[in-house]
């Protein structure tokens, strides 16, 4: 068992043989939604694809139990995603992709392991027509804030399972059909020589050229900083507010090249 309290701020343990989380006591017990390969053929790149069964779980509004009145005072809910280390045939193991309702952000923070986030923003008057896509590469205690207008996909590029913590808006529903419309992301990451290999998604009529960026290690106006647990903005959750009022902020500091 892996003890994950200085990495998530929660009193969490992991079981990397099982997959699965722990809670002890004064942490909400949740049991995880599974995504299975079933559920996920519509937007892999080779829909053949027969396993593994199950691909990542997600443990939604996981908090201490104390925190509750405050977290839905802030309308925001904290979430826990596991995603497998298997392939998806060559395909690297992957969620299967959404978009917020008007223009909602999204912080992911990773807890454990290696991630890849594909963030893809399409024309309004015509979704095959991507407009930017950009590759966001994070490690261990690194946050990654999802765009405002932005789809994304989070993708475990290492050997081991990746573990990520989120904050995110209470006030709305994730809209995957788009994603599935579209047989997936606008890019698909292949596994070749050790190496990662971009191949764009042939449903779209534009797709412009990745831009990869690595997270910022401080990001002052959110209260963000590498290697410290984002669930400690529980002592202050008005950091946060950009995931509830997006419009009202600036993004130009989250990231660099």
């Amino acid at each position: 068992m892996i003890d994950l309290i200085n990495f998530v701020g929660l009193d969490i343990k992991f079981d990397e043989n099982k997959c699965s989380l722990s809670f002890n006591e004064g942490v909400t017990e949740r049991e995880p939604a599974v995504r299975t390969i079933e559920q996920m053929k519509e937007v892999l790149a080779d829909e053949s694809v027969s396993g593994p069964e199950e691909l990542y779980y997600m443990y939604r509004n996981i908090h201490a139990i104390k925190d509750d009145a405050v977290i839905k005072q802030h309308k925001l809910r904290f979430d826990i995603t596991i995603i497998k280390p298997d392939m998806l045939g060559n395909e690297l193991m992957k969620t299967a992709g959404h978009y917020h309702p008007k223009s909602y952000p999204e912080l992911y923070e990773v807890v454990y392991g290696e991630a890849l986030c594909l963030q893809q923003r399409y024309n309004k008057n015509d979704f095959r027509k991507i407009e930017e896509v950009i590759v966001v590469r994070a490690k261990q205690g690194q946050k990654i804030v999802c765009l405002p207008h932005f789809g994304h996909i989070l993708i475990n590029s290492g050997n081991k399972p990746l573990i990520t913590s989120n904050w995110v808006s209470s006030e709305f529903s994730s809209e995957y059909d788009l994603y599935k419309e579209s047989k997936g992301a606008a890019y698909y990451a292949f596994s070749k020589d050790k190496n990662i290999e971009w191949s764009k998604n042939n449903f779209f009529t534009q797709v412009p050229d990745i831009a990869f960026l690595v997270p910022n290690d401080e990001i002052r106006e959110f209260g963000l900083k590498t290697g410290v647990p984002m669930y400690s903005l529980i002592k202050d959750l008005k950091n946060i507010d950009f995931l509830n009022n997006p419009d009202k902020y600036r993004y130009n500091n989250v990231f660099k090249k």
